[in-house]
């Protein structure tokens, strides 16, 4: 795949709109906004206890069916409100702190065009979004078949956790080095 110089520049303008924005409080205030999430706005829509599919690392249809079967209609009619709504939110508060954080432990410090790399989190984004939509179309067609939408879903939801942990792993391993190189420097 190449990148066309029009892609090149937008992806350039999104790393430079992140750069702007990377700053320590900015990362704490997306750090504190993305905790509210899981803690007070998911619970608002009312889903009850049980463990969310998208926090599993892959599941099966019959594993679909049961879930929205045990959520029962109002269960899934909150289920459907809170990935389309909150669960759309959330990639994208997450995404942007752990590209800030990117920016200022690593990106920074990169050759010319290397602050691109601190777009990688958006790639999590699209990841969870095609999960929340396969999850959607699965509440809308149920009790029906969906096998299709389930492989699907269960495929965005391990991509997202794959390219969640490896932006981690980066991110953990810049620290180090940034840190070993702090203390080397003394």
């Amino acid at each position: 795949m190449t990148v066309t110089v029009r892609e090149h520049s937008l992806l350039q303008q999104l790393a430079r709109s992140v750069d702007r924005l990377a700053s320590v409080p900015a990362l704490l205030i997306l750090v504190l906004l993305a905790s509210l999430f899981p803690f007070v706005l998911f619970p608002a829509h009312g889903i009850g206890e049980m463990v969310p599919l998208d926090l599993q690392f892959s599941y099966g249809s019959a594993r679909v069916n049961d879930h929205l079967a045990a959520l029962g209609a109002e269960g899934r009619r909150a289920y459907i409100s809170m990935l389309m709504t909150s669960d759309m939110v959330f990639p994208l508060v997450y995404a942007t702190a752990l590209s800030i954080a990117l920016m200022l432990v690593l990106c920074r410090g990169l050759a010319a065009g290397g602050n691109s790399l601190c777009l990688f989190p958006y790639l999590i984004v699209m990841a969870d979004w095609g999960e929340n939509l396969c999850l959607a179309a699965a509440v809308r067609g149920f009790p029906g078949q969906a096998d299709a939408l389930a492989r699907y879903a269960s495929a965005c939801t391990s991509l997202k956790w794959v390219l969640l942990a490896a932006t981690l792993l980066v991110l953990l391993v810049a620290v180090v080095f940034r840190v070993a190189g702090k203390t080397r420097g003394r």
